[in-house]
């Protein structure tokens, strides 16, 4: 007979429920998601002091630790646990944000639109932010996102 202590035990029911829930997220190309923090008109707005370029080069040079930290992580920090394993059982792409969404909606039984709390107010591409510079930059800064979920820069 095998005894558990109760932080143990409440440690196994704790991870039996937890294996027992549908877990997904969304992540979004890299490129995009930069020009969308860069853009964005709550919390850290930036684009009021400093172009898109310093911008990046600040995104470069910046770490995980920073104060405003989430800019700087890799969105697969968000579905792993510390060894690195993938928690989540679905993990959807903004592009196809509706597709993706549908999927999420059936497995848990809802039949919701997902809800868009905001335009995206951009006039042009996230493409057309970039110079050769700033798109390798990002492009080294989040390989891990860019390997791991199979994105490219693309029109």
């Amino acid at each position: 007979m095998y005894l558990l202590l109760p932080d143990e035990r409440r440690r196994e029911i704790g991870h039996k429920q937890f294996e027992t829930y549908f877990k997904f997220g969304f992540v979004r190309n890299p490129w995009d998601r930069v020009v969308s923090l860069y853009e964005r008109t709550e919390a850290l707005q930036l684009r009021d002091k400093m172009t898109f370029d310093e911008f990046v080069d600040w995104i470069q040079y910046s770490s995980a630790t920073c104060v405003h930290s989430s800019p700087h992580r890799y969105q697969l920090d968000w579905f792993v646990d510390p060894n690195g394993n993938v928690l989540a059982d679905f993990i959807g792409k903004f592009e196809r944000l509706d597709e993706d969404w549908a999927f999420v909606a059936k497995k848990l039984g809802v039949s919701e639109n997902l809800p868009h709390q905001r335009a995206n107010p951009r006039a042009r591409h996230y493409t057309e932010y970039y110079t050769p510079r700033t798109r390798d930059i990002i492009a080294n800064k989040f390989k891990v996102d860019i390997d791991r979920f199979g994105y490219e820069f693309a029109g």
